[in-house]
């Protein structure tokens, strides 16, 4: 132990003598307190023993990133096509005009809509427009979704989803585009479509007509809204191998045509089912009504109610008076 206190010493020693005052220096004013030896020693050797200090347990963090501060919506889309178009998919925050929107490409089934501020949203798609398809038609996800989109789910207000940082909210699928025209609002982008003419905010269905003998009959051509007891029709005359129905609210629909006199079985429907693109042919026996989309300043061609072979109560009954 002694031998340890003389190496310690001794550089202290020298160190000591070096720190004196240099030669043409001015002494200081004031004497420093004299320390002792053994203290100088046992200061050294306590300050060579430490441990290193510990971040206190009250540390304030960082601040967390916009990522961490945000949330996202996710869900799935379609359309009342057989191809799903461009979109403008919106998160509109509830109580406020704040508003957040993608734009898909044409055919993507899924969103994504990131960097959401934490609150409460409603999700509506918009129809980008070009080629078929129109611009502003919007689909909403809705209670109608969450039921099921069965024709009794007839409810197309618009479901709250909650955003919570740093979380996705999936599930919040775009599937209703059969509301009423106006149940939402349109897309600010698209705000100049709401001073559209009525013309222009309805669309028509169209197609050929034949029945199973030698005369055409004349026929009640009705055209039943999915999702509604909303119905409208147009009556041809007997000969008549065309129709045309006009001024539909866009929506999707099934199409079935019924004689009403003039050669054929009064009564007697025929409806435009997947038979009827098969071929009306033997091994063609799919009796399950198309549906038709129809969309703002559109007539949708090739819809002929031509099936007639259907068992009796296959189609709806005519609601017409």
């Amino acid at each position: 132990m002694h031998t340890l206190r003389v190496m310690l010493i001794l550089p202290f020693v020298a160190l000591l003598a070096a720190c004196g005052p240099r030669s043409g220096s001015t002494p200081a004013t004031a004497e420093a307190p004299t320390l002792d030896l053994a203290q100088i020693v046992q200061s050294t050797l306590q300050a060579q023993t430490a441990q290193p200090t510990a971040v206190p347990a009250t540390a304030t963090a960082l601040p967390p990133t916009s990522a961490a501060s945000t949330g996202s919506i996710a869900g799935r889309l379609n359309y009342p096509a057989d191809s799903l178009p461009a979109m403008y998919v919106v998160a509109y925050r509830v109580g406020t005009h704040d508003y957040q929107y993608i734009i898909t490409q044409a055919g993507q089934s899924t969103y994504t809509i990131e960097e959401l501020p934490p609150g409460t949203y409603n999700v509506i798609a918009y129809t980008v427009g070009g080629g078929s398809f129109p611009a502003g038609f919007a689909g909403g996800y809705t209670k109608a979704v969450t039921c099921g989109l069965a024709p009794e789910c007839a409810n197309h207000t618009l479901v709250d989803v909650s955003v919570a940082a740093g979380e996705v909210a999936t599930g919040a699928n775009v599937l209703d585009w059969y509301a009423p025209l106006g149940t939402f609002p349109p897309f600010p982008e698209q705000a100049a479509m709401a001073t559209a003419t009525p013309a222009t905010q309805t669309g028509g269905i169209a197609g050929d007509l034949t029945y199973p003998s030698s005369t055409l009959p004349a026929l009640r051509i009705v055209a039943f809204k999915v999702g509604s007891d909303s119905y409208y029709h147009v009556e041809t005359k007997p000969g008549q191998s065309h129709y045309q129905l006009d001024e539909l609210p866009p929506g999707t629909y099934h199409v079935v045509a019924y004689v009403v006199l003039g050669g054929g079985v009064p009564g007697a429907a025929g409806g435009y089912t997947r038979m009827v693109p098969c071929g009306l042919q033997q091994g063609c026996d799919d009796h399950t009504l198309i549906d038709v989309v129809v969309t703002p300043g559109n007539v949708t061609t090739d819809v002929n109610p031509s099936d007639f072979y259907a068992d009796p109560g296959t189609f709806p009954p005519d609601p017409a008076p």
